[in-house]
């Protein structure tokens, strides 16, 4: 009887063996076959829009190579791609542009572009140019354009919050209301730094916690950029219906990104200069500005003109961004700074933000 229970019982548990690893089977079959189906759907960008290291070999003398860093999510109506592809039309040099063929470490671009070396095993991304926050130890490392890619808008930051806690972000006024709330961030993004010095009680989780939280009323608000919110608008009606966008405030602090190219490329610096003047000048690039980040859909649910201006120091970037001509800011970080502007409608009187408030 006991060598009868003891064989059913091996019987049990090779068929419970051979039930997992089926499952495990079918698990890792799945994982295969979807896998690349998202890595395609997330990473695909039409080959006239990429250009490989064998074809930047292969480009006739004297033109330009305007490899640029590729970031996941990206395509070709990216505000980043078309403002280089604008400027480099206006930089009246000869040129051929287009993503990198692969998306690679930003840690590995930043090496290969601090090489020094535009071809060979050095830099075998084919990379020759990246839009990255400033930042003064990069600023050290790589060779800067100092014109902020979208003016300071960067810097300019709405905030995601579950529909009862509106009357609480109605009552606040200043710095100090600000510090009473809890806000939320991604784990490890720069702006947390700006918000722990500036007081603000700020927790952090992995990016998929992010609007769940929100959803259950465990934080007051998410800033995000105000170029990010229609782009995050989707997202917030699949995480829940108690997320909308908070209509009552604007936290500001100086935050922007260059155009970096390797030290030993002055002359794609010297071009990507050139015609970023040539663009703001011609009003090409407000044009452009307005199409891709001034929708309809921002202007509608933005509502700027109401909203109570709070600004935060950033020590930190206001030394990155020092040499930026005050001509080439959207947003006037100085009357921020000295508290000058306190309500949207300011903002509004602006004429390079007057498009965002119609």
């Amino acid at each position: 009887m006991l060598s009868n229970r003891l064989s059913a019982r091996s019987k049990q548990g090779a068929k419970a063996l051979t039930t997992t690893l089926i499952s495990i089977l079918i698990l890792l079959l799945g994982a295969l076959i979807v896998q690349p189906r998202l890595g395609q759907r997330r990473l695909f960008i039409d080959d006239r829009h990429v250009l490989t290291p064998v074809e930047v070999e292969a480009l006739p003398a004297g033109t330009l190579p305007v490899v640029l860093d590729r970031r996941l999510g990206q395509t070709e109506t990216s505000f980043a791609y078309r403002l280089l592809q604008l400027v480099m039309e206006r930089s009246g040099e000869p040129y051929a542009i287009g993503f990198s063929s692969e998306v690679f470490p930003q840690d590995e671009v930043m090496n290969a572009l601090a090489s020094g070396l535009q071809k060979g095993d050095h830099n075998s991304t084919g990379i020759t140019v990246g839009a990255y926050g400033a930042g003064v130890q990069l600023n050290r490392r790589l060779r800067p354009i100092r014109i902020p890619i979208s003016g300071g808008l960067l810097g300019l930051r709405a905030g995601w919050t579950n529909a009862s806690q509106q009357p609480l972000l109605a009552e606040v006024r200043d710095l100090k209301d600000l510090r009473q709330l809890l806000l939320i961030q991604g784990l490890g993004w720069s702006d947390v730094e700006i918000l722990d010095a500036a007081g603000l009680r700020t927790y952090t989780t992995a990016p998929h916690y992010l609007f769940r939280l929100l959803e259950n009323q465990r934080v007051q608000l998410f800033p995000r950029g105000i170029a990010e919110l229609e782009g995050e608008s989707q997202e917030v009606h699949r995480s829940g219906r108690e997320i909308v966008l908070d209509p009552h405030l604007l936290v500001t602090y100086p935050f922007a990104g260059f155009f970096y190219v390797s030290p030993a490329n002055p002359r794609l610096a010297k071009a990507i200069e050139t015609g970023f003047e040539r663009a703001i000048a011609d009003g090409s690039y407000q044009a452009l500005l307005e199409e891709v980040i001034f929708t309809p859909w921002l202007r509608r649910h933005l509502k700027l003109r109401d909203r109570q201006v709070i600004h935060l120091r950033n020590p930190e970037a206001a030394l990155a961004l020092a040499d930026v001509d005050p001509r080439h800011w959207i947003v006037p970080w100085r009357a921020l700074d000295q508290k000058q502007i306190t309500r949207g409608s300011q903002l509004c009187a602006l004429p390079r933000l007057r498009e965002l408030c119609l």
